[in-house]
């Protein structure tokens, strides 16, 4: 289990934070005479007279995205046949797309996570890169479904992404190739400890199986005889009410009071909804939540409800802060398409509201757990024309090799400065595995580094988040 990025469907097909109600069938209200005629007039007048020569196509594509954005609503956005099939997609077990959970922030995306051996993960993308480009295209202030219409494509298929990142004064184009990616959307395991058994579920999006996997997870757990259980939502960017819903009446005791609750707008009126729990006794045993920044939307309704309504601890870092929910409209005008709105807000049991933009800026876990730094280290690539990383040189990429030489045994420092102690690690590394030795380190050493780390990353016991959340459990 990673910090390795096993994320929701979000690029794994791109859905960052969403809270995703359902599906309906709508229309849009007409505009009153005056504004549609001149709407109209507009148009005409731009069609015949301007040098551009826009089609009516372009202009009324135009106007719907001047609409959505002047929302100031990441989460709202248009969606043509294709997309919303994309969209749909990511609640499945498998996807076609690059591997990278995203989120939008100052008219980019910033990578959250990266699916560990995806696409992106190969080709050397990070967590907190700013996708600025695609195929060599500004992406800046577009709609975020319409970069993630970019983004994702048909299997098979290239694209290309332009990234800024931090220590690296030029954009930095990796190229991947998309593919289809197992992702199971439930991880069932268990940790033992002397005489005492901890479940473990990681939940990795809140899809179309996800509740039955979930179920059938915790059974299987429960016949082992699991003295305590950890939920695991870090890096899981929400998805369905009634998945995340039907998840928590698994745990939760009835007791008058909603688990959440929402306040959306429909047919033109603001309604309130409240989620009741129905069990009349617990499970048995202690639950702990584990969540990071990337816990987003329903995430952070589980999350929440467990801590508020049930009492139960979360352990980990303060969550994203996504305090909305959306629903898809199924457009008549256009077959298809559909309208992807933000209709209103969640709040959790104690009527708090989340929201990064006016609420409490996420949950704050009862146990906070920082990672460290070699958790935060990263698989290193060569970029472009490079063929080598050079010994006396400075480089971020430097810093994260020098980490993971720590953990494989050698003494070096760790900021980034290519020393001499440094080189003789890479040229020991180099005759240990019949490598050309040179001291530099070129792409074949670079192999044996990112091996090093992915086996470091992977160990549970190398989990700082889920061995506090164990020994809370277990009161060590």
């Amino acid at each position: 289990m990673a910090k390795k990025f096993i994320i929701i469907a979000s690029f794994l097909t791109a859905i960052a934070s969403s809270f995703f109600i359902g599906s309906m069938t709508g229309s849009v209200p007409t505009l009153d005479q005056e504004k549609d005629a001149t709407l109209i007039e507009v148009m005409e007048e731009l069609m015949e007279n301007h040098y551009k020569q826009p089609t009516r196509e372009e202009l009324l594509d135009g106007a719907i995205d001047g609409m959505i954005k002047s929302l100031d609503d990441p989460f709202t956005s248009y969606f043509d046949y294709e997309e919303a099939a994309q969209y749909q997609q990511g609640f499945g077990e498998t996807y076609v797309g690059i591997g990278v959970t995203v989120r939008y922030f100052e008219g980019y995306l910033v990578v959250e996570a990266v699916k560990d051996n995806g696409p992106a993960d190969m080709a050397g993308i990070r967590v907190n890169d700013v996708i600025a480009e695609v195929d060599g295209e500004s992406i800046y202030e577009l709609p975020f479904y319409e970069i993630v219409g970019l983004i994702i494509g048909d299997e098979g298929t290239d694209v290309t992404i332009g990234i800024m990142r931090n220590g690296f004064s030029e954009l930095i184009n990796l190229t991947m190739t998309r593919r289809v990616i197992d992702s199971a959307t439930v991880y069932v395991d268990s940790f033992e400890r002397g005489a005492k058994t901890v479940g473990y579920l990681k939940v990795t999006t809140f899809g179309d199986e996800t509740l039955e996997l979930f179920v059938n997870g915790l059974a299987d757990l429960e016949t082992q005889g699991i003295d305590a259980l950890i939920v695991d939502l870090r890096d899981n960017g929400g998805g369905h009410l009634g998945t995340v819903y039907n998840m928590l009446r698994q745990f939760l005791i009835s007791d008058g009071k909603p688990m959440f609750s929402t306040e959306y707008f429909d047919d033109g009126e603001f309604k309130r909804d409240e989620y009741f729990a129905s069990r009349n006794e617990d499970r048995g045993y202690d639950i702990v939540t584990l969540v990071n920044g990337n816990s987003a939307s329903a995430s952070e309704v589980f999350a929440s409800a467990m801590q508020e309504h049930g009492g139960y601890t979360l352990v980990g870092q303060t969550t994203y802060g996504k305090g909305t929910m959306q629903r898809d409209v199924s457009l008549s005008a256009t077959l298809g398409d559909s309208l992807h709105i933000t209709i209103g807000k969640w709040f959790t049991s104690d009527g708090n509201w989340v929201h990064y933009d006016g609420g409490s800026d996420g949950i704050t876990p009862d146990i906070v757990v920082d990672l460290t730094a070699i958790e935060q280290a990263y698989k290193v690539f060569l970029f472009g024309d490079e063929t080598e990383i050079m010994y006396d040189t400075v480089d971020q990429r430097v810093a994260d090799i020098q980490l993971i030489l720590n953990i494989m045994g050698y003494n070096v420092r760790t900021d980034g400065y290519y020393d001499i102690a440094t080189k003789q690690a890479i040229s020991d590394i180099q005759i240990t595995h019949f490598l050309t030795v040179t001291g530099n380190i070129d792409s074949d050493t670079l192999v044996v580094i990112n091996e090093a780390l992915d086996l470091y990353q992977d160990d549970p016991l190398n989990d700082s988040q889920l061995q506090a959340a164990i020994a809370y459990l277990l009161n060590e």
